[in-house]
């Protein structure tokens, strides 16, 4: 009888050390790499742009505090009492035709936006910055019926959607 309430005990002692040691890796709370320590917000000033294409750089900016409000990681600072600054500059929006019409192959259907541009980004807290001018690069596709114009004011807000991802990505997860 003592042999067989001793296994029960055997196999409630393996499953016990197997679930503590499944949870090994885990950490409870601040997730962030060495560059991030103690950084708990970031400012980010409007976004600078020297495309040719025209007021970009607020849809841009807004996209991007979106994305952080939204990650959560850092809190938005409007302030330069933040722990950290993220400066975005707009270098260059492409549009380039992606797919011709099924009527007439030389009528483009669909465009592909591009918005290319660099970060740069500093913690205050280290007193250093942790990447500089690295570029982050924002797409989109978009249908044109008659109006290109119409199709790229549309397709912008898009783009610059992607490119706030891409940005806050780079800082949060540091890759």
């Amino acid at each position: 009888m003592s042999r067989l309430a001793f296994v029960p005990r055997i196999i409630l002692t393996t499953l016990a050390v197997l679930a503590i040691s499944g949870c090994a890796g885990y950490r409870v709370g601040d997730i962030s790499g060495r560059n991030l320590q103690g950084v708990r917000s970031v400012y980010v000033p409007v976004v600078k742009n020297n495309s040719l294409s025209p007021d970009i750089q607020v849809t841009a900016t807004n996209s991007i505090i979106r994305r952080f409000n939204n990650d959560g990681t850092l809190e938005v600072n409007q302030n330069s009492n933040a722990d950290s600054e993220l400066d975005v500059t707009i270098t260059d929006v492409q549009d380039t035709p992606e797919r011709s019409s099924s009527t007439d192959i030389l009528v483009t259907a669909q465009y592909r936006i591009t918005i290319h541009a660099t970060a740069t980004y500093v913690n205050r807290r280290l007193g250093r910055k942790i990447f500089e001018n690295a570029p982050v690069i924002g797409t989109t596709t978009f249908f044109t019926q008659s109006n290109i114009q119409e199709g790229i004011r549309q397709a912008i807000p898009l783009a610059t959607e992607d490119l706030a991802n891409n940005a806050v990505k780079l800082v949060t997860e540091g890759w």
